[in-house]
């Protein structure tokens, strides 16, 4: 029987043919997005899907099954790569694609799964997905009774969104309560246990609230609190120990009034009858006068997720961390800002409806960086919900691999923005840019960015059109380059004469567009004559200036 069998002969990379034992296959290329048109086999094996340019996929023709039997499938380099099939196939609408097969105890980590994958785990396995956004695309998942499947940049919400539709339990649609779980590991991310009679644990803490997340100095909130039915033992900690916390033995709720004079983290612990505990924290911030939200200091360097380079005392953000939603507006003003390589394709995270300012700043890219910024999954434009909204002004010069998840960008006039990723840079994102700022892709070709970006922007918050209000070219190499068009209208904006008498004379040219520039001693009709044309945004008049006290001069676009 014809198909392709792992042997690692040659190190552990996925796309070294020399790790793969061809004989009894007319396949024998094995690179990212070249279907292979045979079943795979990886058995007793420990493989590698390296970090390559953009994002790129394991691919298996339609039809075929990959399996994966007592092995490990891994990502490695900060890889953000995957498994797919061939463009165009899609479930659960069909067309089909590949069949995945991961059984006896395997583990397969990826960032995404992708064009019609029918991904088959069986009770001893593990999958783990990298991936934001939609890591589970066109493709759909069946979990037997004991497998796991962990997503590890997509929240529960996300998943329930995105995902829960694409899974199915031992064949039957999955449920949550019913045949699986949804379980947060201790990092907070999400991983769905597949079980046919799950058990159900019961809350020892059902909620903890404050009547108001943040006061001013010496003004009092209302902390309360239901507990669960087997609750015996409930504490109460402020930062000075904890104490005894009272609660209704029949309506299971309590209260207490705390004065505040300082920004105050609490945990309220609770034990029930059979020992378990849980914890939960509440943190009320008190205000100093100034405006809330985040601002960028500086004081320990220039990493964007460094939290000691933020000013978070007006705010109750915590956490600078990739991919966790900073719930507050975010200022960057007269500064130097780098987003650093971190595992896979991650990003400063901001939530719906938080603002992103920079300001006179520069956010760059360090390190060989593939991260970006981006809202929580579950969040895109132009459709909606939206996510958090970025303005760059200032003479802000702005980079990243990529925006996500409902990102609405704002390029003021004396700004830039560049984008250093190919594929989808710009990813369920919106992106105004006002007259006089530009746009590079250094990945995306003219084509690419037609295709894939171009209704997406707008110029002045009307719809781009290439001529109208913005001029695309190629940057020599794998990008291009936009630069919009002024809609001021045409103006002489500055004129000298030198030393020698000659006239200087500038203007406010559009891109790609030729100018002629007239004379005339006295202004007079029909004394106008063509001094230059076919010049953008500047002219010299070393000829009739210096023997003249007086000369005109006007600007006219040529046809």
């Amino acid at each position: 029987m014809a198909e392709i069998v792992w042997t690692g002969a040659n190190g552990a990379d996925i796309f070294d043919e020399a790790n793969w034992d061809l004989s009894n296959s007319p396949v024998d290329i094995i690179d990212p997005n070249i279907s292979i048109d045979d079943d795979v086999i990886i058995a007793s094996s420990i493989v590698e899907i390296p970090q390559l340019t953009g994002q790129q996929r394991f691919q298996v023709g339609s039809g075929f099954t990959i399996t994966v039997d007592d092995s490990e499938i891994r990502l490695t380099g900060g890889s953000n790569d995957g498994i797919g099939g061939p463009n165009g196939s899609k479930l659960p609408a069909g067309l089909e694609g590949p069949i995945l097969d991961i059984k006896n105890g395997s583990f397969v980590e990826v960032f995404f799964i992708v064009n019609g994958v029918q991904m088959n785990i069986d009770e001893t396995s593990s999958v783990i997905f990298g991936g934001g956004g939609n890591p589970v695309n066109s493709s759909v998942i069946d979990i037997q009774d004991g497998g796991t499947v962990t997503f590890e940049n997509e929240t529960i919400d996300a998943f329930n969104a995105e995902h829960l539709r694409k899974v199915s339990i031992d064949g039957d649609p999955a449920e949550e309560g019913v045949n699986m779980l949804i379980e947060m590991r201790q990092d907070g991310v999400p991983t769905i246990v597949a079980a046919t009679d799950p058990v159900i644990p019961d809350d020892v803490i059902v909620s903890f609230e404050s009547s108001m997340e943040s006061v001013q100095v010496g003004e009092t909130v209302n902390l309360s609190w239901v507990v669960g039915e087997d609750t015996v033992s409930l504490s109460l900690d402020d930062g000075t120990g904890p104490k005894m916390a009272d609660f209704d033995p029949e309506d299971l709720d309590g209260n207490l009034d705390v004065t505040l004079t300082e920004t105050t983290t609490f945990i309220l612990k609770g034990i029930s009858e059979s020992g378990t505990e849980e914890e939960l924290i509440l943190k009320v911030l008190v205000k100093t006068g100034q405006v809330s939200g985040i601002t960028w200091t500086g004081a320990d360097g220039t990493d964007i997720f460094e939290e000691s380079n933020w000013d978070l005392a007006n705010s109750n953000v915590e956490i600078i961390d990739p991919n966790v939603s900073i719930e507050d507006d975010v200022f960057i003003i007269d500064a130097i800002v780098e987003i650093p390589q971190v595992s896979a394709q991650q990003r400063f995270q901001v939530a719906s409806g938080y603002t992103i300012t920079v300001d006179n700043s520069t956010i760059r890219l360090t390190g060989g960086s593939n991260d970006g910024i981006g809202g929580p999954p579950g969040f895109r434009l132009p459709a909606g919900p939206e996510g958090p909204t970025m303005n760059i002004i200032n003479g802000s010069s702005y980079e990243s691999y990529f925006i996500v998840n409902g990102v609405q960008m704002n390029v003021d006039a004396t700004s830039s923005a560049v984008f250093g990723g190919g594929g989808n840079p710009v990813n369920i994102s919106a992106i105004n840019l006002e007259p006089e700022s530009t746009l590079t892709f250094l990945r995306e070709t003219i084509d690419a960015f037609n295709t894939e970006h171009l209704s997406k922007i707008t110029v002045g918050g009307a719809p781009a059109e290439e001529g109208i209000n913005y001029t695309i070219e190629s940057d020599g190499a794998e990008g291009c380059v936009i630069t919009t068009i002024s809609d001021d209208p045409l103006r002489i904006t500055n004129i000298i004469r030198d030393i020698e008498g000659n006239i200087v004379i500038e203007w406010n040219g559009k891109p790609g567009t030729f100018y002629a520039v007239d004379f005339s001693f006295t202004l007079e009709e029909g004394s106008w004559e063509e001094l230059i044309d076919s010049v953008t945004d500047e002219a010299i008049d070393d000829t009739f200036a210096p023997e003249s006290k007086v000369i005109f001069y006007r600007i006219r676009e040529q046809e």
